[in-house]
């Protein structure tokens, strides 16, 4: 299993097209586009690097990760109430959404590797663009997931409405995430 980044147009092409599959077909999170095309795309993934994990050439999991703009912001700093300390506006920030496993691997041991690969390519990445926290909205049994999955992501702000269900706004310093998996070894 391998994440990284989409590089080509058919495998970004694979990453929308599983988005839509699961966030409009599966969870009806979204509405169905009204041109017909099977993707799911929205102004944010100009500003995005799209993430894939791959198993033998297959996707069975993906997110993107919205760099920093000051053209649009950040969704969940555009939308939702951010009341903690935790979150500083001076320090450059990045939003990881649109994560999903595809179905046939949603296997609670396999989610939590999955996630983890991610998560490890995700902090890689964003060292090099200088990112030093992720912030994101889910729902809480997808929060303890993250947590479980020794993500320890934490809330900061209260639980709220934000496309779908009601969400948390969500945090992960980089650098704590990286010192936390050193003291687990």
């Amino acid at each position: 299993m391998e994440c990284k980044i989409a590089s080509t147009a058919s495998e970004q092409k694979a990453i929308l097209q599983q988005r839509y599959d699961i966030f409009v077909e599966e969870f009806n999170f979204l509405a169905p586009r009204e041109d017909g095309k099977r993707i799911e795309y929205d102004e944010y993934d100009e500003h995005s690097l799209l993430f894939g994990v791959w198993k033998k050439n297959g996707l069975i999991a993906s997110c993107r990760l919205i760099l920093p703009s000051y053209t649009l912001g950040l969704p969940t700093l555009n939308c939702m109430i951010i009341d903690s300390t935790t979150f500083r506006k001076d320090e450059s920030t990045a939003e990881i959404s649109r994560i999903l496993v595809a179905s046939e691997h949603r296997i609670f041991k396999k989610t939590i590797k999955i996630l983890q690969t991610m998560q490890k390519e995700i902090n890689r990445v964003s060292s090099e663009y200088g990112i030093v926290q992720i912030i994101g909205a889910v729902e809480p049994s997808f929060l303890r997931l993250l947590n479980y999955s020794k993500l320890p992501y934490q809330p900061i702000g209260p639980l709220q409405n934000h496309i779908g269900p009601d969400r948390y706004p969500i945090i992960l310093k980089i650098k704590d995430h990286i010192i936390f998996m050193k003291e687990l070894r």
